[in-house]
């Protein structure tokens, strides 16, 4: 028994396609996926975010924005315990850097900065670390 194949008993490509075997068109083209998709993301006010605004002190509960802009108060009760994200986020809200956005209604914006102020007595800023590595003990 020899370890080499002859070509001429043998067709060169062992594997065979058979073209008719093919579908001519997959079952995802033919899928209508914009029926599946939803069109604006949940835009409603969630339970974990009306108690997280219940546990903060009345002139500091972000009412205007819970009712006019349920989506950024839901991402923003989520970032609650997270300070980098949360002040990231809020800053994002706060300073437009696209140039195109219309911006908040005076009350939602005053809320904004209610909530910032507050959310820095909470939670101070530590410092940073060049600052605590260059500090002589």
């Amino acid at each position: 028994m020899s370890i080499y194949r002859r070509t001429d008993r043998v067709s060169l490509n062992d594997v065979t396609v058979d073209r008719e075997s093919r579908p001519s068109v997959s079952p995802a083209q033919t899928a209508d996926w914009s029926k599946r998709r939803t069109t604006e993301p949940a835009n409603g006010l969630l339970r974990p975010t009306a108690a997280w605004a219940s546990t903060l002190p009345s002139e500091v509960q972000p009412r205007s924005l819970m009712y006019k802009f349920p989506r950024i108060a839901n991402l923003l009760a989520a970032m609650w315990p997270d300070p980098n994200s949360f002040r990231r986020y809020i800053d994002d809200l706060l300073v437009d850097k696209r140039g195109s956005r219309q911006g908040f209604p005076v009350e939602v914006l005053r809320e904004l900065f209610e909530l910032r102020a507050h959310y820095d007595s909470l939670h101070p800023a530590t410092s940073m670390p060049w600052e605590v590595m260059s500090k002589k003990e």
